[in-house]
């Protein structure tokens, strides 16, 4: 049974070329006719406000820019039983949480949502620069079918 809510959260960089995807993504959804029970949303880069972000939703399904072993471009969607948030280390500040951080400190809250899926599409570069890599951008108009197939018919 579908969630009564759900929101599709983009997470990014998008100054950082291919970590920009997440973004990116939730852009092109936020063009499409979706039910009302779907939300789109830009959370940039959230780190510790993550919680913030994803607390009170039923359903989360985060979109970004994940290093998975994969060839630039492709793409892997998955829940959270299949991953273990873990913070890192080197977050020793306010300043410096990243996604993972995020997500461990919503799980030490129990504030995770029931229902919580990433779509992580493998980057090409994450140099300075505006620009999706030509393998990502490819493959980004897939993944966002997937996700309107799934979520928004």
């Amino acid at each position: 049974m579908a969630p009564e809510r759900t929101l599709i959260l983009g997470v990014g960089n998008p100054l950082m070329g291919d970590d920009g995807v997440g973004i990116e993504a939730v852009r092109m959804l936020a063009e499409e006719k979706l039910p009302p029970n779907i939300t789109v949303k830009d959370a940039a880069t959230p780190g510790w406000t993550l919680v913030e972000w994803i607390k009170d939703w039923p359903a989360v399904v985060i979109v970004d820019a994940m290093q998975m072993g994969l060839k630039p471009g492709e793409w892997q969607c998955f829940d959270a039983s299949d991953v273990r948030f873990t913070s890192s280390e080197e977050a020793i500040s306010l300043h410096d949480a990243d996604l993972a951080s995020g997500l461990a400190l919503a799980e030490a809250l129990e504030l995770l949502p029931p229902q919580l899926t990433f779509y992580g599409i493998e980057p090409e570069t994450t140099d300075h620069g505006m620009m999706l890599s030509p393998a990502v951008s490819a493959n980004l108009p897939e993944l966002v079918k997937n996700i309107l197939d799934k979520y928004a018919m």
